[in-house]
């Protein structure tokens, strides 16, 4: 039986270079490939999570209506409060009166409620990478602005207000009243009739209300509540700005 040998010719260095060149290629392809496909995921997460945030500035549009209401109509009340203070220091109220009004105006001062915003989408956003791949710069600089640099400022003044409310009604001695609670509620015996005449009648709460510090302490928060307010103004502004652009569709 005859045993064939076959031969081996050595590779030209042209073969060797054209193989790697195809082999270069394919996996610089393939890794373009990837890299095109995973921007394409990123490019549609980052869509979903702005069409999500243009969701979530709407709940805060509304959420910031309201509180800037509330806070100029509290504001208002706090402003007739001093007023009032000065107008029966100066005789020109009884007592029993001044007491029932400060008693009617804290009780639709309807503030201290701070402003938290809704940043799911944005937290989703910067997770999964959407922030790098947002055309606009304006939107980039608005939700950066938003988010970031206004969200702190947001959450200081929070604990602020928070603070200062907590101040106000413990050197006023107002805490408690509650003059509209829910009567019919079975956690609360007394009646509200009743409670505002044990509170009018209390020499500590008398004394706290009829003292004319009392018109510092409320000028202070006034204060307090005027410069919150603002701080809304401007998260409004700046809520519609971010809206307005979202409203181009380029992004």
């Amino acid at each position: 039986m005859e045993v064939h040998h076959h031969s081996h010719h050595p590779k030209k260095w042209k073969e060797y270079i054209t193989e790697f060149i195809m082999l270069f290629l394919a996996v610089t392809l393939g890794f373009l490939a990837e890299n095109i496909r995973e921007h394409q995921v990123v490019v549609e997460r980052k869509n979903q999570n702005l069409e999500a945030m243009v969701l979530d500035l709407k709940k805060d549009s509304t959420t910031l209506e309201d509180l800037t209401r509330f806070y100029t109509i509290g504001i208002n009340n706090l402003e007739d409060m001093k007023y009032t203070s000065l107008q029966y220091q100066n005789g020109k109220i009884s007592k029993n009166d001044y007491l029932d009004f400060v008693i009617q105006k804290f009780d639709n001062l309807s503030i201290g409620f701070g402003f938290f915003q809704n940043n799911s989408a944005y937290k989703n956003l910067i997770a999964t990478g959407g922030l790098s791949v947002i055309k606009s710069e304006i939107i980039k600089k608005l939700i950066s602005e938003y988010y970031e640099e206004f969200g702190i400022k947001l959450i200081d003044n929070n604990h602020l207000i928070d603070q200062d409310l907590s101040v106000y009604l413990g050197k006023t001695s107002i805490f408690g009243v509650g003059v509209n609670h829910d009567s019919s509620n079975k956690i609360f015996k007394i009646p509200n009739k009743e409670l505002v005449e044990d509170f009018k009648n209390n020499p500590d709460f008398q004394k706290s209300i009829l003292n004319p510090t009392f018109r510092m302490y409320t000028h202070k928060f006034e204060f307090r509540c005027g410069y919150y307010l603002y701080v809304l103004n401007t998260c409004k502004d700046m809520n519609r700005k971010l809206l307005k652009e979202f409203e181009k569709r380029d992004y």
